[in-house]
């Protein structure tokens, strides 16, 4: 599994995000190509789920994350009608670690549990404790084990 190489004015969007949607989960989307890249927050859902239905969503935003529909299918359309990439999925963990849980498992792979949506895009997770970034943490399928793994991330 190689490597991933994001910007570092990218991660600082990113961080600011988090740091912003604090105590709650940030969640959004990195799109470009090989001269381009941006960040394109996606507002979380997940509070507004919760209160209209909490025994389908017995989560709240600050341990899930539920991206508005229009604004992810707008951020594709972007992608598609600009011949872009879909770089990343990042979200974050307030007052947690940097790791792919089960649900985020089950989240990028919503289609076929058995291969996720976007098998070429890497997924950011970020700490964030007591409102402030920690460490952030990239993950990439791996075909050959069937599941994500951790990689290295640099920011240049």
């Amino acid at each position: 599994m190689k490597d991933a190489s994001i910007s570092r004015a990218s991660m600082d969007a990113m961080i600011a995000h988090a740091e912003r949607e604090f105590p709650f989960e940030c969640c959004g989307f990195l799109i470009g190509d090989s001269t381009t890249e941006e960040v394109r927050p996606i507002a979380n859902i997940q509070n507004r789920k919760h209160a209209e239905d909490p025994a389908a969503f017995p989560r709240d935003a600050r341990t899930a994350f539920l991206m508005e529909p229009k604004e992810h299918l707008a951020v594709m359309n972007e992608v598609d009608r600009r011949k872009l990439e879909l770089r990343a999925v990042y979200h974050s963990h307030p007052d947690h670690d940097a790791y792919f849980s089960a649900t985020d498992r089950a989240q990028a792979c919503s289609f076929d549990p058995s291969e996720p949506d976007y098998p070429d895009t890497i997924y950011i997770v970020k700490s964030v404790r007591a409102g402030k970034f920690v460490r952030a943490a990239a993950f990439a399928w791996d075909p050959e084990k069937k599941e994500f793994a951790e990689i290295n991330l640099r920011c240049q």
